[in-house]
């Protein structure tokens, strides 16, 4: 199945490509204070596949936190979450902030609250190269590994 999203504005596009039916999909509910402000609802599955792309590349803006292992990637136009993205070995994963897309309603279970306070840098990094969707970026900058 394929499901189509993007920011408010429409600067930043998203692709989710999944075998399971929305209803199926377990959601995360991160408890680090960037994720709670947003109250973001994230989906990451290795099994499937995001294309984020950058119809207006201008507009794309990265934030990093914390152990600055990932990028949040932020719409400077409409101000909405999109996804969080890794980069490494010229591959990248992200997590999905669900509400992007343009069906959301469908992904109905209640997001698992997700504590991560506790992972060192190199564990986060692996967690995440296991866990979260490949990832394709179209129209956007390099990026940058860590």
């Amino acid at each position: 199945m394929l499901f189509k999203g993007q920011c408010h504005c429409g600067a930043i596009r998203v692709e989710l490509s999944t075998d399971r039916q929305p209803s199926d999909q377990v959601l995360g509910a991160c408890q680090c204070s960037f994720c709670r402000k947003h109250n973001a609802r994230a989906f990451s599955d290795p099994k499937a596949h995001v294309t984020l792309t950058a119809a207006d590349p201008q507009q794309l803006q990265r934030y990093a936190f914390g152990l600055k292992t990932s990028d949040q990637i932020i719409c400077r136009q409409c101000g909405v979450y999109v996804a969080m993205t890794l980069a490494d070995d010229g591959r990248v994963w992200s997590v999905l902030n669900i509400d992007t897309l343009d069906e959301r309603a469908l992904f109905t279970r209640t997001p698992e609250a997700r504590t991560y306070d506790s992972e060192d840098r190199e564990g986060r990094i692996a967690r995440r190269k296991a866990r979260w969707c490949p990832t394709t970026l179209v129209g956007w900058p390099a990026p940058t590994s860590r």
